[in-house]
């Protein structure tokens, strides 16, 4: 394993920066350049290095151990080897979020840990969101989940929910619908709890 970026072959890093700017995704990259090298995890920290991701911070997403993913895939699956790292959200920008968002933030993690559960997809999408500062889009998503019968907190979520949903813009949203319809829909299915 490297043992710091340097170690790193500045033409994949120079590489990833070029691509990156024309407008790639970073699974797509990140897949080109392993198919360039028999350590697939130097495209990995190039493509990470190349959007000011941290070694240290992409060591711990890829578990200490970046060769051992390797070693579940064959020559040719660089594609899918990068894809996986995708998914996982090992090239997420983190963002710093201001005031106002940490106590959305807040809000949602409280609506999160009372949902009764996610399925493991949903809950590293949803995990994905918050690193990218996504907050809109983790609101919508958790107000379509809900809680689960029998081992969710329905007042205590939606509680949580209208919180951050007030704090929120109304406007934003995507075909699924906006923050003020999910922000609605929260606050009805609130009022039901109380009843």
């Amino acid at each position: 394993m490297p043992s710091d970026e340097s170690d790193v072959d500045e033409s994949l890093v120079a590489a990833a920066r070029e691509r990156l700017r024309a407008g790639a995704e970073p699974a797509v990259v990140c897949g080109e350049l392993a198919a360039r090298t028999r350590r697939w995890s130097d495209a990995v920290l190039a493509v990470g290095q190349a959007r000011g991701i941290p070694k240290a911070d992409l060591l711990v997403r890829l578990g200490g151990e970046p060769e051992r993913l390797q070693d579940e895939f064959r020559p040719g699956e660089e594609e899918e080897y990068a894809l996986l790292l995708e998914i996982h959200g090992v090239f997420d920008v983190p963002v710093q979020l201001d005031e106002r968002e940490l106590v959305i933030a807040e809000h949602l993690r409280t609506a999160w840990a009372a949902t009764g559960g996610l399925g493991s997809g949903h809950a590293i999408s949803l995990s994905r969101r918050f690193v990218t500062g996504e907050l809109s889009l983790a609101f919508r998503t958790l107000a379509r989940f809900g809680t689960r019968r029998g081992s969710g907190r329905p007042v205590e979520f939606w509680t949580a929910m209208v919180a951050a949903g007030e704090l929120l813009d109304p406007t934003d949203g995507d075909e699924r619908g906006t923050v003020a319809q999910a922000l609605d829909e929260s606050r009805a299915r609130l009022t039901e709890c109380a009843r």
